[in-house]
């Protein structure tokens, strides 16, 4: 069927003609600010295409001029009415420019070929289960009541870049649950006012947020939990995320970053990735977080962060999370990562101590891993009794709970120093004086020191008064050193 129906205006014959050519016909004035539908011009009958024209050219379209293929290409028109293809088969390329419709889009359960987008204002866009062979690119639109596209399958990419979008229903700007996307979905610098919902939607590409702002004010504002990226989700470059964000169970092949802009930045703002799995997570906002960050279970391969970037002490959680290796976006010490630690556990838990010194011992940084399970025990102490406590002081002054070898070596220095001076000051009497050994204040002093070694000099000689107290001082330090230094040693050789 190529004759036209009868009652077209001349601006919809005219566009039903270049439909079966496959020509863009442009009912613009050729003046900028006039012919921008965002700008809220006054726009003539001339540009005036009804939405019921547009339905039978797509869902009943003539047959195309000989050598041509049909599409709908169309720039400049004020679409009146209600543009309903729900359900339909759209075999023709879609393309509308500065286009205003006065009513919601509904493309349920439709399946199109393409559908493209650019400098339009469209009040709601609803394509639930719509199925798009190519691409649905919406760029500099304008919709202000929100883009419905939940369980709906693009093959190609997803646009919806330098768009300004409002709320819908359930406060949602963008409703895409359930979304599979077969290549690269993007919402570059686009301002999304309400909820941008993607839970459990797959991307064979990348999912890319560089320079949106999405605004929820105290609740959810960028939902995706359970999604599965093939590549890595990047929000970046001078992002802002105003509410809570949910990564939950997400999976990405890639990495999840969070870079150069704002997320969490008030106090009753989440940013929750529990048991989400990625091959690296870098977080460096250009803002301290303020609010709750939650990262228990999550297994992020290369975490890579600032750590101005990290929430207080009671806002930072990470039981469980696992990676292989530590990067630091800006300069970072072993005093920062252990600092990092304690915020993120409320409560003394061992694994994350040893997750960090796994990953410094792996790097070849043995110093750093062992500064990191001193500290492990040193909060293990606080949640002892009284006589553990102090058992673990003594091990901590005295050899580092194992991990400051040098320590009890010093401390046996020092010790041997002094008994060695005060001894050779007030040398002791024998006990027999024709069995004495030759009198040898520094072997003396060693042998009050070692418990279980003897040198034969501390039986021989009988000290009295202030150095007979030396002598069971030194006695008594003795033991406690070869004491600590065993359970030291012990601890060691377990990690080891």
């Amino acid at each position: 069927m190529s004759t036209p129906p009868p009652h077209l205006t001349a601006s919809e014959l005219r566009l039903w003609e270049a439909y079966r050519r496959g020509e863009r016909l442009d009912l613009g004035a050729g003046v900028a600010a006039d012919d921008d539908p965002r700008n809220g011009a006054v726009w003539g009958g001339d540009r005036v295409i009804r939405a019921s024209v547009l339905a039978r050219l797509l869902l009943q379209p003539p047959e195309p001029e000989p050598g041509h293929t049909t599409a709908l290409r169309i720039t400049g028109a004020l679409v009146t009415g209600r543009l309903e293809l729900g359900g339909g088969r759209l075999d023709a390329y879609i393309s509308w420019t500065r286009c205003r419709f006065e009513k919601p889009i509904t493309l349920n359960v439709a399946s199109t070929v393409t559908i493209l987008a650019h400098e339009c204002v469209i009040p709601a866009l609803y394509g639930r289960n719509l199925r798009v062979d190519g691409d649905l690119s919406l760029t500099c639109c304008v919709v202000p009541s929100g883009i419905r596209i939940l369980d709906a399958r693009i093959d190609n990419d997803l646009r919806i870049d330098d768009c300004v979008v409002g709320p819908g229903e359930y406060d949602r700007a963008v409703f895409g649950n359930g979304l599979q996307v077969g290549a690269d979905a993007s919402f570059n610098r686009s301002v999304l006012t309400g909820q941008v919902s993607l839970h459990g939607a797959r991307f064979g590409g990348p999912l890319l947020f560089p320079g949106a702002r999405i605004e929820r004010p105290g609740a959810l504002a960028l939902d995706l939990g359970r999604i599965s990226v093939e590549h890595s989700l990047f929000i970046t470059a001078g992002f802002s995320v105003v509410g809570s964000i949910r990564l939950n169970d997400a999976r990405t092949g890639g990495a999840i970053v969070l870079s150069g802009g704002v997320a969490c930045a008030n106090p009753d703002e989440e940013l929750t990735l529990w048991r989400a799995v990625a091959n690296g997570f870098h977080l460096a906002l250009s803002a301290p977080a303020l609010g709750r960050i939650v990262l228990n279970g999550a297994s992020v391969g290369i975490l890579t962060d600032t750590p101005h970037t990290w929430p207080p002490r009671g806002n930072l959680e990470i039981a469980e999370l696992t990676y292989t290796t530590r990067r630091a976006a800006s300069p970072a010490t072993v005093s920062d990562r252990i600092d990092w630690v304690e915020r993120g556990t409320a409560d003394y838990a061992p694994q994350p101590y040893d997750q960090l010194a796994g990953v410094y011992r792996a790097a070849g940084e043995d110093e750093d891993a062992r500064s990191v399970l001193l500290a492990k025990q040193r909060r293990r102490r606080d949640t002892l009794g009284v006589p553990g406590r102090l058992w673990g002081h003594v091990q901590d002054v005295a050899i580092g709970y194992g991990y400051r070898p040098a320590r009890a070596l010093g401390w046996l220095i020092a010790l041997v120093a002094v008994g060695t001076a005060v001894f050779a000051a007030d040398r002791p009497a024998p006990l027999k004086a024709d069995e004495a050994p030759h009198w040898n204040p520094f072997w003396y002093t060693l042998d009050l020191l070692l418990p279980v070694v003897t040198l034969g000099q501390d039986s021989a000689w009988k000290p009295t008064g202030p150095t007979q107290w030396l002598a069971y001082t030194l006695i008594l330090l003795g033991w406690v050193l070869a004491g600590a230094a065993a359970a030291g040693a012990t601890r060691v050789l377990n990690r080891a």
